[in-house]
């Protein structure tokens, strides 16, 4: 009995110890507080105390620095995984998510080529596992029209960091992948390049005339007074069309910098149109076109009187130059309810040429022409000045077209209130 006793007063705190142990093990390092024995039993004790706050202590600091690197990850606005040795992802932010469209549980532990599809970026990170080097490529995919810059780099295990079997310090047991979205940049390189091609485009006519008008009068039309008469009537033409380019660039310059207050107050948008109409009628007779007005009982709109009949000009304008002798355009102004708001629809309806759905995408652009508008006169910056003008008003612009059977411009304008 004495045996038994003595046995079970040794055994007990050893089986606290393993029970502690194991719960320690367990992550669980709120464990009972464990026998304190003399002896050995009191220094493993001591030490066992001592190894759970080391542990907790750990885990907390690792549950910190997770909970960080969770925050990071989630607010990067690139896309972003991580693959292990294998090629599975272990991490997938939520930028990547909402890019590729796929959830975190369905990435979690699967191949990359499972989770994304795209065999180019599979290739990619596997290069940057054999070679140890970073790897970079462009990403282009059309039928999203996205287009990504993809950069895989290798995690390189250190002499600090454990080995996992079969692996070396120095290895690379995974691949971060980093995508970074460039397709608003390259629309915006895009748009760069062809403002200075259209700029130079419609520069360069009118400097040619002008050179060849003044070289024509020293190479002797001096001497003739009706040639010269008509060459210089000409330079004024072509330094009038320069003048009014360099006009609207500063014009459309400030309208989008927001450098030029809208003066709002009631207007009656009968009015705007019939100010319209009059100022270009005579235009209008000489092409031989009729022009009509339609505009019920509506309410006034809140705009400003002298920029709304700029985009109208500009509108009317255009249907006179493109309508062929004989059409015929109407003008039209309603009511257009777009809850909360309500707001009135003006529109310019031609029977012209009609613009291709090729160019009616693009028509909005500074300097960009349609096929058939390219012969005409004109800067290309009316109808980019006119949508700054309407959006600056609260409304939007919009064009429908048929080719060969005419088009019809839509904008709004909010209700004064």
């Amino acid at each position: 009995l004495l045996a038994v006793w003595i046995a079970n007063a040794v055994s007990r705190p050893l089986r606290q110890l393993t029970r502690s142990a194991e719960q320690i093990a367990h992550i669980a390092p709120d464990s009972p507080g464990l026998v304190n024995r003399g002896g050995e039993i009191a220094q493993l004790t001591q030490a066992f105390h001592a190894m759970s706050r080391q542990v907790s202590s750990q885990i907390a600091a690792l549950e910190a620095e997770r909970s960080k690197l969770s925050a990071v990850l989630a607010e990067i606005s690139d896309g972003l995984l991580i693959l292990d040795a294998a090629g599975q992802v272990q991490t997938i932010n939520r930028a990547a998510q909402d890019l590729f469209n796929v959830t975190e549980n369905e990435a979690a532990g699967r191949s990359l080529i499972e989770v994304l599809r795209l065999h180019q970026v599979v290739d990619l990170a596997e290069a940057a596992r054999q070679s140890g080097q970073t790897q970079t490529t462009i990403l282009e995919l059309p039928g999203r029209q996205l287009t990504l810059q993809v950069i895989a780099i290798p995690r390189h295990l250190d002499d600090s960091e454990p080995v996992e079997p079969g692996a070396s310090p120095g290895s690379v047991p995974g691949v971060l992948l980093l995508f970074q979205n460039l397709t608003r940049l390259r629309r915006l390189e895009t748009v760069r390049r062809d403002f200075i091609s259209n700029i130079s485009h419609e520069l360069r006519t009118p400097l040619a005339s002008l050179k060849a008008l003044t070289e024509t009068l020293q190479e002797g039309a001096l001497e003739d007074p009706p040639a010269a008469r008509r060459f210089l009537s000409q330079i004024e033409t072509e330094v009038d069309a320069l003048s009014q380019m360099v006009t609207e660039l500063l014009e459309l310059a400030r309208i989008e910098s927001g450098r030029v207050p809208l003066q709002l107050e009631p207007v009656d948008p009968a009015a705007l149109l019939e100010g319209t109409v009059d100022r270009l009628r005579l235009q209008a007779e000489r092409a031989g076109l009729q022009v009509s007005i339609t505009a019920g009982d509506l309410p006034a709109v809140l705009a400003d009187p002298v920029r709304l009949e700029q985009v109208l000009v500009n509108l009317l304008h255009n249907a006179i130059k493109f309508t062929p002798a004989g059409g015929e355009i109407r003008l039209h102004a309603g009511r257009f309810s777009e809850n909360p708001e309500v707001f009135v629809l003006f529109s310019v309806q031609d029977t012209g040429i009609g613009i291709s759905s090729a160019d009616l995408t693009r028509i909005f652009e500074r300097f960009y022409k349609a096929d058939r508008a390219r012969s005409s006169r004109g800067t290309g910056l009316g109808l980019a000045i006119a949508r700054h003008l309407v959006e600056g008003h609260g409304g939007k612009l919009w064009a429908e077209s048929t080719e060969g059977r005419g088009s019809t411009f839509y904008f709004t304008v909010p209700i004064a209130t």
